[in-house]
């Protein structure tokens, strides 16, 4: 569940969240910094942390052993997650995997974060620096967002989830799951 609300809540890879480590949480001023070595585009990334990710991170104790974030029975996930998603995607009936007509990746979950930032109206150059994806064109010399524009896109985003996560739960409540009454 961590993993997915790290996932959902900042459009970082599943590599990026089970290699994720203390030393890239500044949590003072609230962000994900990752080198270039830790970002599968080789560019360093600042990602802001909203409350969401901020009460996942408060929940878990660190290692005495090693400096992951994420880990399972005390030992970092070297594996991907396979496993899990099969499982959880089974219990609440929805396909799992790339060969299933529709069925669900972890990387859809980034794709998700980002459409969900359109929605939310996130601009793109900063949905895109969150991301990590790079700026074109002039926008690469001319557009320098600062940590307050990620964070204030964050807000922005955070608002727009948390809205759309009542939504469901207050369907779910009322028995509309799947078109199904309770």
């Amino acid at each position: 569940k961590n993993i997915l609300v790290i996932a959902m809540n900042t459009g970082l890879r599943k590599g990026e969240i089970l290699n994720l480590r203390w030393p890239s949480i500044d949590q003072d001023k609230k962000f994900i910094r990752l080198t270039n070595t830790e970002t599968k585009e080789k560019q360093s990334k600042t990602v802001p942390i909203n409350q969401n990710v901020k009460t996942i991170l408060d929940s878990i104790s660190q290692s005495s052993e090693h400096d992951h974030v994420i880990f399972y029975r005390g030992k970092p996930i070297a594996a991907g997650l396979r496993k899990s998603m099969l499982a959880a995607c089974k219990k609440i009936g929805i396909d799992y995997g790339m060969k299933k007509p529709g069925g669900l990746r972890f990387h859809d979950i980034r794709t998700s974060v980002k459409t969900y930032m359109l929605r939310a109206g996130v601009d793109k150059a900063l949905r895109d620096t969150i991301l990590g994806h790079s700026l074109q064109g002039m926008d690469m010399y001319y557009i320098k967002p600062t940590d307050q524009d990620l964070q204030d896109a964050m807000a922005c985003y955070t608002k727009w989830l948390d809205d759309q996560m009542k939504t469901a739960k207050a369907k779910l409540k009322k028995g509309t799951h799947r078109g199904t009454q309770k």
